[in-house]
């Protein structure tokens, strides 16, 4: 039935009985018979293994510095309409945990931003450079976020990726919420043209 059959177009069956047909010893047969059996197996494990999923492993926090100050000016000030302005700012990090490297505790820190946004929203680009106690540096480039929160905050977030240094790759989030009594600068024409506080920094791979 299967003579005038190409040996790849014969059903698996077919093949073990072609294959029987050509070997004249038991033994051989048997053996035969486990090795198809064998390669049968290993593909269909090779051609399930594309069906499955392997998740990657959660995020970890590589670290965390809770403790932080930073000095920021705007160019020109920041008013409640839209408009380009230069930030710079320097700060500094402290009460830094680590589980990656415990010997951090602490960095100095410059942010450096150009775009249009306002004392109410906007959003741009933003590069900042990190430098560890460790005598390591990480250099971040991402966002800049400025959102109004209800009850007249304004909070400043400084997110993005390291790209160049320690923690390559990880996910850094910088937040700082500004005085209301800042806010009111806003309102005058020259702007809100620095701003100072605390800030918290996190970094996830």
């Amino acid at each position: 039935m299967f003579q005038d059959k190409p040996f790849s177009r014969l059903r698996a069956d077919e093949r073990i009985a072609k294959l029987d047909s050509l070997i004249t010893f038991p033994e051989s047969r048997i053996l035969m018979r486990l090795r198809f059996f064998i390669v049968a197996v290993v593909g269909g494990l090779l051609g399930a293994a594309g069906l499955f999923h392997v998740p990657a492993s959660a995020s970890a926090v590589d670290v965390n510095c809770a403790l932080g100050t930073q000095v920021g000016t705007y160019s020109p000030g920041m008013t409640l309409l839209p408009r380009h302005i230069d930030f710079h700012a320097t700060g500094t990090l402290g009460g830094c945990v680590s589980p990656s490297h415990p010997e951090i505790t602490g960095a100095t820190f410059t942010s450096l931003v150009s775009g249009t946004f306002s004392c109410l929203a906007g959003s741009t680009t933003n590069t900042s450079t990190y430098h560890w106690n460790t005598g390591h540096s990480s250099t971040v480039r991402g966002g800049f976020e400025v959102n109004l929160k209800p009850g007249g905050t304004t909070v400043l977030v400084l997110t993005g990726t390291v790209v160049d240094g320690l923690f390559q790759g990880a996910t850094v989030v910088q937040t700082k919420v500004l005085p209301a009594t800042d806010l009111t600068a806003c309102l005058t024409p020259q702007g809100l043209t620095s701003v100072s506080g605390t800030v918290t920094f996190t970094a996830v791979l």
